[in-house]
């Protein structure tokens, strides 16, 4: 089941400032290679589904992925189009209650006449004090 939050104030009980901040702040200590604290802001796995989509585990502990696979995947031009995009909140139930900040990359006919366009989600579960979990990309 999935809900659109709405971009400001709360929704329910939490905050969407604060997720978006959360977020955001992700992605700064991903730009700012900051493994200490994203070990601090992670859960133990990351579930990472571009990684599957090119054959490698989906669940990777923390420490690999960021030690072993983000930079190959938070390149400098994703980063900077993840600091620059729109973004919504999505509260997943499965596979575990989360909250997703879903970055909108590209846009439509941006990437070639025709494509949809595409987004880029990170996870935070919302029973763990909104630890990163999860990315995702759309389609």
């Amino acid at each position: 089941m999935m809900f659109l939050l709405s971009a400001s104030n709360s929704f329910g009980q939490i905050d969407t400032n604060l997720v978006y901040e959360t977020a955001d702040n992700i992605i700064r200590l991903i730009e700012n290679n900051k493994i200490d604290s994203l070990l601090i802001s992670s859960t133990d796995s990351i579930r990472c589904l571009p990684c599957n989509e090119v054959g490698l585990k989906e669940y990777i502990n923390s420490k690999i992925f960021f030690t072993q696979r983000l930079q190959e995947i938070f390149t400098p031009d994703l980063i900077a189009r993840l600091k620059n995009a729109e973004k919504l909140i999505v509260e997943e139930s499965e596979p575990y209650p989360s909250y997703v900040v879903f970055y909108k990359i590209f846009g439509r006919d941006e990437i070639a006449f025709g494509h949809e366009g595409a987004t880029f989600g990170i996870w935070l579960r919302s029973n763990e004090k909104l630890k990163f979990t999860a990315i995702e990309t759309i389609p």
